[in-house]
């Protein structure tokens, strides 16, 4: 049995450890493979460890195999993020169960919401009853989820895990893909919350405490050492680089995520910048919300454009499986993954996506920006992952 898990580890914590246990322990996970994204997060913020970092804190903690969403999608909607998740770790050919965590751990609720969903989309009446919601003011995700309480439970759509869950579900549904869903109920906390909830914490929280403090608290204590020992990245570190690249542009549109509306909005306020967070507080609207904007800042940054976006899905999700670490449990799963014909990357390749090569070199950037010291780039940096 391999177990899927999609995830950004922004940092990995307690919570995290424990998913990773479920697999092993409770579902009997003889490996797991994770699908991480790599420098930046589905909310379009910097991670707060480079990818590398935040990869070997999951071979730490039990994982066997890391592998890097591309970041096309891995700042992209969550529908787009959990497909591409999914989509990486079906490219395996190997992995037989996905796992994630929900407010609810009732897998035949995940089930039946995936395929009602299914069913309206193919009946075609989801679009122009989110498109009603929308000229009443509401946001997109809003819109959509107001058009869904009328077929799925509320609870279920409340929630950002439930949410994920959802989408992972309705994406293998869809494809048909020979993957099982498990179900883990989430502890003690909810997704985003801000303040330390003890052991089991946030991410959310643990990021604002240390910025705060100084201090990791809510994580293992075997990564104390690694975390201490390397940059951390705060959202406002990316402020004076997305500044001089929303200088040097009349019109942001094209960009993923983008419209006229907020472009507009974008150049019209652009003299009161200060700084990443700052900016995107101002742009917040009751049609946008700060995750919307928070991923348009970064697509603009990245320079990721519509049409970027609209190609690579086209060419199912995956280009190329980039491998950032394994440990010596998955020695034999590694084997059986390449007589099946499964080519791992674990340097660019001329499939490699130009804005995975662009974010690592801005993470490379300003860490070396915060340290004086100068970093290997993608191309020159030796694969140092293995055998943990």
């Amino acid at each position: 049995m391999v177990v899927g898990i999609v995830a950004e580890y922004n940092p990995f914590h307690n919570g995290h450890k424990l998913q990773i246990e479920y697999a092993k322990n409770v579902l009997g996970a003889d490996q797991v493979i994770v699908a991480m994204s790599g420098s930046f997060t589905q909310r379009g913020l910097i991670a707060c460890f480079d990818k590398y970092t935040r990869a070997r804190a999951a071979l730490m903690s039990g994982a066997d195999i890391v592998l890097e969403i591309p970041s096309i999608f891995a700042t992209a909607s969550a529908r787009e993020f959990a497909s591409a998740g999914v989509s990486l770790l079906a490219k395996t050919r190997v992995c037989t169960h996905l796992l994630f965590s929900g407010e609810s751990a009732d897998k035949s609720l995940f089930l039946d919401s995936a395929q009602k969903i299914i069913d309206i989309e193919e009946s075609g009446q989801a679009d122009s009853e989110i498109q009603k919601h929308m000229t009443c003011g509401l946001n997109y995700a809003t819109a959509r989820a107001k058009f869904l309480e009328k077929y799925i439970p509320g609870h279920i759509i409340s929630s950002p895990n439930n949410i994920l869950g959802m989408e992972y579900t309705r994406f293998i549904l869809s494809q048909g893909l020979p993957m099982d869903i498990e179900v883990m109920k989430r502890q003690n906390n909810h997704y985003g919350d801000k303040k330390l909830t003890g052991n089991i914490s946030s991410a959310t929280a643990i990021r604002e405490h240390y910025e705060s403090s100084g201090v990791f608290e809510g994580i293992p204590e075997n990564l104390l050492d690694l975390y201490n020992t390397s940059t951390y990245l705060s959202p406002d570190d990316i402020s004076t680089m997305l500044h001089y690249k929303l200088l040097s542009e009349r019109d942001f549109a094209r960009y993923l995520d983008c419209n006229q509306d907020l472009s507009d909005r974008i150049l019209k306020n652009l003299k009161d910048y200060q700084s990443f967070s700052q900016f995107t507080d101002l742009l917040k609207s009751k049609n946008t919300n700060h995750s919307r904007i928070s991923r348009v800042l970064c697509h603009i940054l990245l320079g990721i454009r519509q049409d970027d976006f609209e190609n690579a899905k086209a060419k199912g999700y995956i280009n190329e499986i980039r491998m950032l670490g394994f440990s010596k449990n998955a020695s034999g799963l590694l084997s059986e993954m390449k007589q099946k014909g499964v080519s791992l990357a674990t340097a660019p390749t001329e499939s490699t996506d130009r804005f995975d090569i662009l974010s690592s070199d801005i993470v490379r950037a300003l860490i070396t920006e915060k340290t004086g010291q100068s970093y290997p780039n993608e191309y020159t940096r030796k694969f140092d992952l293995a055998g943990i």
